[in-house]
C-alpha cells in the first residue's frame, strides 16, 4: 500500500483513524469464506458473511360501525377502520433491522335527512390517513455526534440516519436515512340532495377534498450525515485502507431541514337528472364541474422550469422562499445575477436564465396553472322497445376528469434547492488535501460553474392539464328463458392531456456526429444538462367489443362469462413494460416527436375471456341425490358448493429495446440514457413458436449497423466515432411483440355447516 505522505506501508497500516474505528463497529467480522485470505493474495471478493435475520410480517386491524335512526327524519351512520402492518426489514451490516410500518386510519360518517319521501339530503364526512415507511431503533444523531467529523455531529441532524461509506472492494455502508415515513391524508366532505319531481329523478351535490402528501426530502446520499467515497483508492491504492486512514476521495454534504409537504383542496360540483320521457324511453343527463389546483409545498421546497424563454428558459420558485435556493446549482445554468432580473451576461450564446418568484412569473405557488373551466357533460339513453325489462338498448357519452395526485407534485421537490456540496480530495507531495476529522479543505464546495451539467428532475408542464377522458358506449341486453341474459357492447374511450415524460434538452437529429461530441450550442438550452418534465399533452384511444352472458342463481347454478376484444393505443408509454401510471410511463424517446412512442398499451390484452361460476353439487337433502340422507350423511356429503374462475387471455404487448447507443444523434440514448428502439426487419413470430423460442432473434436489429449480431451490444452513435449516428430512431415501436398468453382455472370446493338456525 502506498503512503499518502510518500513511500509505502507494505501490507500493514501504522494506525487507524479514530473515526474509522468507530465506523468499523458497524461492520461484522467474516463468518464464512469460499477461499482462504492471504496477505499476498488479498481478498478475492467472494461472500464471507452470512446471517439469517428476522423478516416477519404482522397485521392487526379492527372495524367499528354504528347506525341510528333519530326520529322519523334522521338516519346517522358511522364506521371507523384501523389497520397496522409491521414488517421486520433487515438493514445492512450490523445496523439493527428497521421496522417497515403501514398504518391506515379511515373514518366515514353520514347524516341523512328526509324532508319528504321525494326530497332527501345526505351529508358525508370522511378521512383516509396512511403512514408508511421505515423506523429504526439506531440512534443516528447520537452516533454522529460521537464520530467526531468536524461540523457534522454539531450541525442540523433533522432525521435519523447514518453516514454513507462507498467502496468498490467491500460492501458499502449506504443505509442513509434510517427512519423515513411518508404520509397521505385525505379529508372529504360531500353533500347530495336527491329530489323526485314527476318523471324526473334529480341529484345535486358537492365533493370537497383536502389532500396532503408528505414525503421524505433528500438530495444526495446520507445528506446531513455526510457521504464519503473511497472507491477510487486514490491514496493507498486500496479503498478500504483509505477508509481506515480517514482519507476519502470525495466528500459530499448537504442539509435537509424539512420534508416535502404538498397540500391542495379539490372542488367538485355536479347536477344530474334521470327523465322518464315515456314508459319505454329514459333519458339521463348531467353536468359536473371540477377544480383541482396543483399542490403547494408548506416549506417551499419545490421549483419548476419554464421553457418559454428561448435558449435559457426560466426557473420559478414559491414566493418568499429564495433563501432555499442553491447558489451552486444556479451558477451552473448561468442564472441571472439578481433574482427576479432578466439581465446578465450571456454564456454559450444563451442569455442568463431568469430566476423568478411565483408572483413575478404570474403563477400560483403551485408553480403551474390549473384548468378553471373543466365542465364535463354526460348523457345516457335507455330504450325498451317491447315495454318490458327483457330487452333494453342503451347508449351513453360523457367527459370525465382523471385526477392526478401527489406523485406529480413530488417531481418538483428538491430541484433548485438541491444544495449538495462536493469536496474532491487531492494528492500532493505533502499528503492529502484533507483527512478526517475534516471533510473539506475549505471553500464553498460548489466550485467554478460547470455549464451544461445541471440536471432538472423533474419539471411540470407550466400549463398543466389534468387528463380528460371522453367515453362513449352502446349496448343491447336481452334476457332469455331460464334466467340467462346476453349483453353485447361497444365501448370507446379517448383520453387527452395524458402525462408523458420528455426531456426538453433533446438536440436535433444528426447523421454525422455523436451527441457526446456536439457543442453545448446544439442544445435547445445550452447551459443546461438534462431537463426532464412531466408534460400533459399525450393521448390514448381505446376501442372494445364486449359480449357477456350471465345466469341468475337457479337450480344451484349461477355464472357470468365475458369476452372482450380490445385495442388500446397511446403515445406516452415509451419502453414501459407495465401500465403507465400518472407519471406518464418511461422517459419519452424524443421531445420533438411524440409519435415515435405511439403504440399498443402494454397491459390491454387483445382477447380476454373470463368466467366465474358457482354450482351447488346435487348431493344432499332436497337435491337430486341423497334426498333422504340422515344427519350424518348430510353433514359429511351434502351441501357442497363448487366455485370456479376461468381466465383465457392473449399476451401483453412487449416493447423491444436496447441500451447504450444513440442512432438518432439527439443524445436520447447516451446523454439521458433512455432506451432505444431497434429496427424491425422481419416477421418476429417463428414458424414453430414455443416458450423456448418466442421470437425470431434477428427480426430486430441494431439500426445502421449491418454487422450487428443478436446478443452483441448496439453502440451506434457513441463517442468512439466508429459507428456514427444515422439521424433517426429505430423503426420498432411500443408493443411490437405480443407476449405469451394465459389460461388459468381456479377451482374451490366449500361447504357450509349449520349448527343451529342462527349459527352457521
Amino acid at each position: 500500500m502506498n503512503n499518502p505522505n510518500g513511500g509505502t506501508y507494505g501490507y500493514q497500516l501504522p494506525s487507524i483513524s479514530p473515526i474509522a474505528q468507530k465506523l468499523l463497529a458497524l461492520y461484522p467480522l467474516p463468518n464464512t469464506a469460499s477461499t482462504p485470505i492471504t496477505v499476498a493474495g488479498g481478498f478475492d471478493g467472494s461472500t464471507n458473511y452470512i446471517q439469517n435475520v428476522d423478516n416477519s410480517y404482522n397485521s392487526n386491524q379492527f372495524d367499528i360501525r354504528g347506525d341510528e335512526y333519530v326520529g322519523k327524519k334522521w338516519q346517522i351512520f358511522g364506521r371507523f377502520s384501523w389497520k397496522n402492518i409491521s414488517v421486520a426489514n433487515p438493514t445492512e451490516l450490523l445496523l439493527p433491522s428497521s421496522n417497515f410500518v403501514n398504518q391506515y386510519r379511515m373514518l366515514v360518517a353520514s347524516a341523512t335527512y328526509n324532508f319528504r319521501a321525494i326530497l332527501i339530503n345526505e351529508f358525508r364526512f370522511g378521512f383516509t390517513r396512511n403512514n408508511n415507511g421505515n423506523t429504526n431503533p439506531f440512534n443516528g444523531q447520537a452516533f454522529a455526534q460521537t464520530l467526531g467529523i468536524n461540523g457534522i455531529g454539531s450541525n442540523n441532524l433533522y432525521f435519523n440516519g447514518v453516514t454513507e461509506l462507498d467502496f468498490n472492494s467491500v460492501t458499502s455502508l449506504n443505509a442513509d436515512r434510517l427512519s423515513s415515513i411518508s404520509k397521505s391524508n385525505v379529508f372529504q366532505y360531500t353533500d347530495t340532495l336527491s329530489w323526485i319531481k314527476g318523471r324526473h329523478t334529480m341529484k345535486f351535490g358537492m365533493d370537497i377534498r383536502h389532500v396532503q402528501a408528505v414525503t421524505p426530502l433528500g438530495f444526495n446520499g446520507a445528506d446531513n450525515y455526510g457521504t464519503f467515497d473511497f472507491g477510487s483508492a486514490l491514496f493507498t491504492g486500496n479503498d478500504f485502507a483509505d477508509f481506515l486512514l480517514g482519507i476519502p476521495s470525495t466528500s459530499f454534504y448537504d442539509t435537509v431541514s424539512q420534508d416535502n409537504d404538498g397540500r391542495s383542496i379539490y372542488y367538485n360540483f355536479y347536477g344530474q337528472d334521470t327523465f322518464q320521457v315515456t314508459p319505454k324511453f329514459t333519458l339521463s343527463y348531467g353536468l359536473r364541474y371540477e377544480f383541482h389546483p396543483g399542490y403547494q409545498d408548506a416549506a417551499g421546497d419545490i421549483g419548476n422550469f419554464d421553457p418559454s424563454v428561448p435558449l435559457s428558459g426560466r426557473v420559478v420558485y414559491p414566493d418568499g422562499k429564495s433563501s432555499l435556493l442553491n447558489p451552486g446549482f444556479l451558477a451552473n445554468f448561468n442564472a441571472c445575477p439578481n433574482l427576479g432580473s432578466t439581465q446578465g451576461p450571456a454564456v454559450n450564446g444563451a442569455p442568463c436564465t431568469p430566476v423568478l418568484s411565483a408572483s413575478q412569473a404570474g403563477l400560483p405557488n403551485s408553480l403551474r396553472t390549473t384548468d378553471k373551466l373543466r365542465f364535463m357533460p354526460r348523457l345516457g339513453l335507455a330504450y325498451r322497445p317491447f315495454n318490458n325489462d327483457r330487452t333494453v338498448f342503451r347508449a351513453g357519452a360523457g367527459m370525465y376528469n382523471v385526477t392526478t395526485l401527489g406523485s406529480i407534485f413530488y417531481a418538483l421537490t428538491g430541484t433548485i434547492q438541491a444544495g449538495t456540496q462536493t469536496f474532491p480530495n487531492q494528492e500532493s507531495s505533502s499528503g492529502p488535501a484533507y483527512q478526517w476529522p475534516a471533510y473539506t479543505a475549505g471553500g464553498s464546495g460548489y466550485g467554478a460553474p460547470q455549464y451544461g451539467t445541471d440536471y432538472f428532475g423533474t419539471a411540470n408542464d407550466i400549463h398543466f392539464h389534468d387528463p380528460l377522458a371522453y367515453q362513449w358506449n352502446i349496448s343491447a341486453d336481452h334476457e332469455f328463458a331460464g334466467g340467462v341474459a346476453l349483453r353485447a357492447s361497444y365501448i370507446g374511450l379517448r383520453t387527452n392531456h395524458l402525462v408523458w415524460a420528455p426531456s426538453y434538452n433533446d438536440m436535433g437529429y444528426s447523421s454525422t456526429t455523436s451527441a457526446l461530441d456536439r457543442p453545448l450550442t446544439d442544445r435547445p438550452f445550452p447551459n443546461w444538462g438534462i431537463l426532464n418534465d412531466r408534460h400533459s399533452s399525450a393521448n390514448s384511444l381505446y376501442n372494445s367489443f364486449q359480449l357477456e352472458a350471465r345466469r341468475r342463481f337457479r337450480n344451484g347454478l349461477t355464472f357470468n362469462s365475458t369476452y372482450t376484444l380490445a385495442k388500446n393505443m397511446a403515445d406516452n408509454q415509451a419502453h414501459q413494460q407495465s401500465f403507465a401510471d400518472e407519471n406518464g410511463g418511461s422517459r419519452a424517446t424524443y421531445y420533438g416527436d411524440r409519435s415515435i412512442d405511439y403504440g399498443e398499451v402494454y397491459g390491454t390484452r387483445r382477447h380476454r375471456w373470463i368466467t366465474t361460476a358457482l354450482y351447488d353439487l346435487p348431493f344432499g337433502r332436497g337435491k337430486q341425490f341423497g334426498k333422504n340422507w340422515n344427519k350424518f350423511a348430510e353433514g359429511v356429503l351434502g351441501g357442497w358448493r363448487l366455485s370456479n374462475i376461468f381466465l383465457w387471455q392473449s399476451g401483453a404487448f412487449i416493447t423491444p429495446y436496447f441500451s447504450g447507443g444513440d442512432p438518432s444523434g439527439t443524445g436520447s440514448g447516451i446523454i439521458d440514457g433512455r432506451q432505444q428502439y431497434p429496427d424491425r426487419v422481419a416477421n418476429w413470430v417463428p414458424a414453430n413458436q414455443n416458450a423456448q423460442q418466442w421470437i425470431v432473434p434477428d427480426s430486430f436489429v441494431c439500426p445502421g449497423d449491418p454487422s450487428w449480431t443478436p446478443g452483441s451490444p448496439c453502440n451506434i452513435g457513441d463517442s468512439s466515432g466508429t459507428l456514427p449516428p444515422i439521424g433517426r430512431f429505430g423503426s420498432s415501436r411500443p408493443g411490437s411483440v405480443t407476449g405469451p398468453g394465459m389460461v388459468n382455472l381456479s377451482t374451490g370446493l366449500s361447504k357450509q355447516f349449520a349448527f343451529t338456525e342462527r349459527l352457521r
